[in-house]
This record gives C-alpha cells, sequence and structure tokens, in this order.
C-alpha cells in the first residue's frame, strides 16, 4: 500500500472516530446557551435570594413575575440586549429582581416601561438615538407577542 493511500485510510478513520466527539461539543454549547435563556427566573430568584429573601420565596416571586411564558420574555431581553448594548445582563437583572421583589410589573414590549427602565438603570437623561432604538426593540418585542 502506497503512503497515499495510509494516509486516506487514516483520515477516514480519524474522520469516523472524532464526528461524535464534535456532534456533542456542538450540541453541549446549543443546550448551555438555551439554558441561559430560559434561566431569567432563576436569575432573579438568585438575585433576591443573596439580597437575604428565603430561597423558596425568592423563587415564588420570580415565576410569578417572569410570567407564564419565560422563554418569550428571555426573547425580550435578548432583543433588549441586543438592541442597546449600553446596559448588560446583570444590570437588567438587577433591576428586573429589584422590580420582582416590590412586585412592579414590567413590559418589555412597552416603549414607556422600556425608556423607564433603561433611564433608571443608567442614571441618566436617554437621548433621541437611544429612544428610538427603545422604540424599535419595543416594536420587535410587541411583534413577538403576535
Amino acid at each position: 500500500m502506497s503512503k497515499e493511500n495510509i494516509l486516506r485510510i487514516t483520515l477516514f478513520v480519524s474522520v469516523l472516530a472524532f464526528n461524535p466527539v464534535v456532534a456533542e461539543t456542538f450540541e453541549s454549547k446549543i443546550n448551555i446557551q438555551s439554558q441561559q435563556n430560559n434561566s431569567v427566573s432563576a436569575s432573579i430568584a438568585n438575585i433576591l435570594y443573596k439580597r437575604g429573601l428565603d430561597e423558596d420565596a425568592a423563587k415564588e416571586i420570580s415565576q410569578k413575575f417572569v410570567t407564564e411564558d419565560e422563554e418569550l420574555f428571555a426573547r425580550m431581553i435578548e432583543n433588549l440586549l441586543h438592541g442597546y448594548d449600553q446596559i448588560s445582563r446583570d444590570e437588567l437583572l438587577a433591576y428586573l429582581s429589584n422590580e420582582a421583589l416590590f412586585r412592579k410589573s414590567v413590559s418589555l414590549e412597552c416603549y414607556d416601561d422600556l425608556v423607564g427602565m433603561v433611564r433608571e438603570i443608567k442614571q441618566t437623561v436617554l437621548n433621541e438615538n437611544t429612544l428610538k432604538r427603545l422604540h424599535i426593540i419595543a416594536k420587535q418585542n410587541q411583534q413577538l407577542l403576535v
């Protein structure tokens, strides 16, 4: 057998051997990403627990705050974080946990709520460009409800 054929056979066998490993790696990345998206209530509960609430009470408050469709709520959060990159996920979750603690509702599809949220997080007056971006985000989030 020539060296070229041995190389081809070795390459073929290695592709067959490592293909499942590569597939598992991609699958685990996808699972981690979906867990992050679906763990909004868990993140809020964790923040409330760190602030001194009982663990069960924190979970109950966060689950009531997030409402029935946590995946939709997580998608709206991702729209906001992607569309307005001036706030971090941690800042947003801290704000949401504070609102949950005081049993206030936040509508991520409502322009006024988004403006109030960003203004309170950043503690500044929002410029016209930011307001336009928040308006676009509110429209995108409204479309998710349909």
